[in-house]
């Protein structure tokens, strides 16, 4: 997937995914009077958020970039006034994730990324790293939006519901605001992803609209998934190959809706005699038990359905509560983290020593969870692991980072996979010999020439010990046939 660090001219490029033809490349000067846009919008930048200057043109923006701090997003049909009246074009919703008077304190971006989708959201468009430790999450629409009063409105609403939703500063909210400009040093994530109005408004209404509880299964039933535009579409059918998918999705959607075994068994076979090539009664029937048996989901997961139908959607997916950790029989990662880095906390030196299965052991973990959430905390840089001895004598020792210097700012770009909204979230996970201590060239040159001489050893004295009792034939074998066989097998 690119990144931000191999892109030329990044600024210029980040700012072409947002505003495309809403700027010029050049002044209005060079340029004849009837090829002129009245759509173009103006950019305002600064470097205290009070005092700014507007841009209108690609080269005046790319050249002012270097000496401003801040920018805005979405851009303005006046060059005098920033305010929510004077706004052209929304492009972006940005939320301000802070991680300052004790808010988000240790919060990575894997774990920012998990909070979004936990809320139900897309996967964001970019994620600008601050100096303080917070982030500036984008969300990038599909295609800009134009910036009526009404327009304006929704966008303030929905980038309040998502502030809220993910954890991020709910005072940082309008369409007009300052966000820093992103640079190769500050962009520590990027993908493909961009967001329709529409589907983050789909997301708003279904996440905050009334709530009822289902008398007949127990659970809080979300009314109107039936009536969403990929849901129809999963309902007028499937292609070979998701058929079976796409029932046991359906039997989750009805019962969220409130309907229970019979009823969505019903409608399911009622579904599956209309495709071109119906799946068995049974299969129906063995997908609707799994739907309703006990501990199943409570509803259906937006990246099954994005996947089997094409269409975009989202909702959280929080049908029911978790389950308390000393009721479950798996841990999370994050919470697996957490454990880790509280024991080096309370240790001398903050630091532990011992085998990797000792460790592993000591934290009720298996061996490999316990190297990939130790990858984990050396990829966000909160622990660092040294490795000394080999083989069983290996020990591996797992140290506290201690706090950074604010005044000193470095950016690392993290590069994550292209999301491709399957049925499993992906992000970067090592594999489970990451840190594994391998043998060097050497010591696998070494072994295999003492193999050779060993061979060599016992066919040399095989031919001495035959030697003595049939003399004649070893003699002509061990001065012609065995130095030919010798450099044969060289």
């Amino acid at each position: 997937m690119p990144t931000y660090a191999n892109l030329p001219n990044l600024p210029y490029n980040s700012f072409w995914d947002l505003y495309h033809n809403q700027l010029t490349d050049r002044p209005k000067r060079y340029e004849k009077a009837e090829n002129r846009d009245h759509s173009l919008g103006w950019v305002y930048l600064s470097n205290d958020c009070q005092s700014a200057k507007a841009v209108r043109t690609y080269q005046t923006l790319f050249v002012l970039s270097d000496h401003y701090t801040y920018y805005t997003p979405n851009t303005f049909y006046r060059r005098g006034s920033r305010n929510q009246e004077t706004l052209r074009w929304l492009n972006a919703i940005v939320l301000d994730v802070d991680t300052k008077r004790g808010v988000n304190v240790g919060l990575c971006l894997p774990d920012l990324l998990e909070q979004i989708r936990s809320a139900g959201l897309p996967l964001p468009t970019m994620v600008v790293r601050t100096p303080s430790g917070g982030y500036h999450v984008y969300f990038v629409l599909d295609s800009p939006r134009k910036a009526f009063s009404n327009a304006v409105a929704t966008y303030n609403k929905l980038q309040l519901a998502m502030a809220t939703a993910i954890g991020a500063d709910q005072q940082a909210v309008g369409a007009e605001r300052y966000f820093r400009i992103p640079t190769e040093k500050n962009v520590i994530y990027r993908s493909e992803r961009r967001v329709a109005f529409e589907e983050l408004n789909d997301w708003y209404w279904l996440n905050h609209e009334p709530e009822q509880e289902s008398a007949r299964t127990g659970v809080w039933a979300r009314r109107g998934l039936l009536e969403r535009e990929a849901v129809q579409a999963l309902l007028r059918g499937v292609e070979r190959g998701k058929r079976d998918n796409a029932a046991y999705t359906l039997a989750l959607v009805y019962k969220a809706e409130g309907y229970d075994q019979a009823d969505a068994e019903d409608e399911l076979h009622g579904w599956n005699n209309r495709l071109d090539s119906p799946l068995p009664e049974r299969a129906i029937q063995q997908k609707v038990r799994s739907a309703y048996k006990p501990g199943a989901p409570a509803g259906p997961k937006a990246d099954w359905i994005y996947y089997l139908t094409g269409v975009p959607f989202a909702h959280a997916a929080k049908w029911e509560a978790a389950k308390p950790r000393a009721d479950r029989e798996r841990s999370h990662y994050v919470e697996w983290a957490s454990d880790i880095l509280e024991f080096l906390r309370e240790q001398p030196g903050q630091q532990v020593t011992g085998s990797q299965r000792q460790l592993a052991a000591s934290f009720g973990m298996s061996l490999s969870t316990f190297q990939e959430v130790v990858c984990n905390l050396v990829q966000t840089e909160k622990i660092t692991l040294e490795v000394s001895g080999k083989g069983r004598a290996a020990r591996t020792t797992l140290r506290l980072v201690g706090p950074k210097d604010t005044t000193k700012t470095t950016a690392k770009i993290i590069p994550f996979p292209k999301q491709e909204f399957t049925n499993s979230y992906i992000i970067n996970v090592p594999v489970s010999n990451t840190f594994k201590v391998l043998g060097g060239w050497r010591v696998g040159f070494t072994l295999g020439f003492l193999g050779v001489a060993l061979f060599c050893l016992r066919l040399y004295l095989s031919v001495f010990l035959c030697g003595l009792l049939f003399p004649a034939l070893c003699w002509r074998f061990f001065f012609r046939g065995f130095p030919f066989f010798v450099c044969t097998y060289f």
